[in-house]
Parts: C-alpha cells; sequence; structure tokens
C-alpha cells in the first residue's frame, strides 16, 4: 500500500506547490497589469537562482559531468531547434506570442526535470517515515517554478483552466518517475545524470532565452538588475530557510 501512496502523495503536493507559486504569480499579475518585463525579469532571477544554488550543485554532487554535459548539450539544441520551429512556422509576434512560447518552454523543461527528480524521490523513499523530507520537497522546490509558469501564462488569450491543466500533468510525470525510481533503484543513475543534465539545459535555456534577454532588451540596465537581483536574491533566502533545513 505505501508504494502506491508514496507516489500520489508526491504527485498531489507537487501539485499543491505548484498552485500555490501559480496564485502568488496570478496575485502579482493583476497588481502589474502592464509590467510583463518587469516580471519577467524577476521570474528569470528566481529561475537562474534555482539553478546557481540548487539544481547545478545539487546534481554535480550525485552525478558524473559525463552524462550531465551531454545531457546538458541535448537539451540546449532541444530548445534552440524548437525556438527555430516557433518563429519560421507559427509567426508568433508580440507580447502574447511571446508569453505563449516562454510558458510552452519552460513547461517543456519541468516536464523534463520531474521525471529523474522523481526517479531520484522513487529510489530515497523506502517507507512514510524516510519520505517525509521528499514529500516536504516535492512542494518546496515546486512553489516558485508555479510561479515562474503563471506569469507568462496570464499574459496569453488561454483560460485558467489550461494552466491547471499543465500542472495536473506536471505533477504526474512527478508521480510516474517515482514508480520508476521505485522499480528500477540505483541501477539507472547514469540514464538519471543525464536526464538531470538535460533538464538543466532546457531550464537554463528557457531562464535566459526566454525571460532575462527579453526582459533586458525592454528595460532600463538598472530596473532589469534590480528586479532580475531581487529575484536571485529572494531564491537564495528560500533555499536557505526553506530547502535546506
Amino acid at each position: 500500500m505505501e508504494s502506491i501512496m508514496l507516489p500520489i502523495m508526491t504527485a498531489a503536493l507537487a501539485f499543491g506547490g505548484l498552485l500555490v507559486g501559480g496564485t502568488v504569480g496570478i496575485t502579482a499579475r493583476s497588481m502589474m497589469t502592464h509590467q510583463m518585463y518587469s516580471l519577467y525579469a524577476f521570474c528569470g532571477g528566481m529561475l537562474a537562482g534555482l539553478l546557481t544554488f540548487e539544481l547545478i550543485p545539487e546534481t554535480l554532487s550525485e552525478y558524473e559531468m559525463t552524462g550531465l554535459f551531454l545531457g546538458g548539450s541535448m537539451g540546449i539544441l532541444l530548445m534552440v531547434l524548437l525556438h527555430m520551429h516557433f518563429h519560421h512556422s507559427h509567426n508568433q509576434e508580440g507580447r502574447e506570442g511571446e508569453a505563449w512560447r516562454s510558458f510552452l518552454f519552460l513547461s517543456l523543461a519541468i516536464y523534463i526535470h520531474n521525471v529523474p527528480t522523481g526517479v531520484a524521490f522513487g529510489i530515497s523513499m523506502k517507507n512514510f517515515d524516510t519520505a517525509i523530507p521528499f514529500l516536504f520537497a516535492a512542494v518546496i522546490h515546486h512553489i516558485p517554478e508555479g510561479l515562474a509558469l503563471a506569469i507568462p501564462f496570464l499574459f496569453t488569450r488561454f483560460r485558467i483552466v489550461y494552466f491547471l491543466l499543465t500542472i495536473t500533468l506536471l505533477s504526474l510525470v512527478l508521480g510516474v518517475g517515482t514508480v520508476l525510481g521505485s522499480v528500477l533503484r540505483s541501477d539507472y543513475i547514469h540514464l538519471n545524470g543525464m536526464l538531470m543534465g538535460l533538464a538543466i539545459g532546457t531550464l537554463g535555456y528557457v531562464t535566459v532565452n526566454e525571460m532575462l534577454l527579453k526582459a533586458q532588451k525592454k528595460m532600463s540596465v538598472f530596473s532589469f538588475f534590480l528586479l532580475a537581483g531581487g529575484g536571485f536574491v529572494l531564491i537564495l533566502l528560500y533555499i536557505e530557510n526553506f530547502i535546506q533545513h
């Protein structure tokens, strides 16, 4: 029974974290109706903080560099090809087109990230007692991701039900990854390392190309660094106070 309940609880708590972050994003969007690029700068800083202080150091400490480098290169290449496809085939211009592409790419990056994260959860969670820190992490890690997802989505024309559907699917991916991890155990650690590299490559591309660079081109230097730096420092404080303890 525990082997069934743990993945379900992981997915449910991840959904809760994404929903909390999304709610914060909705609130911020309503307060800053015409500040799309300001919100992009802030969220880009947050994602850069997650990569710098959490995902990259944690991944380097657990997996070999070869798999990480290969996965990261594949992730960046995948995002570049997708960007070229959208630019030439769909011809989406303007703020709404940018917002939709950013939301789509960020969703894909989190989707890829949730697979190896779920596998790592499944390998580590033996029972409910040892699972508690990982269940807590499922909520904490997904709050800033939910916020980052909500910002570009709210500048599209789609109804909120599509956002809820997206975070539901992302949470289910984490649950499925947890099931795989409980079955595969540590035999596939090299594959998991490559997947983590793929996740870092895709998320890094979205952070830089879809958020920070877009915001930097539309904002003053002072405003950009103030907001991006604020998001960066906020994540550092968030990790020190909630994730590492």
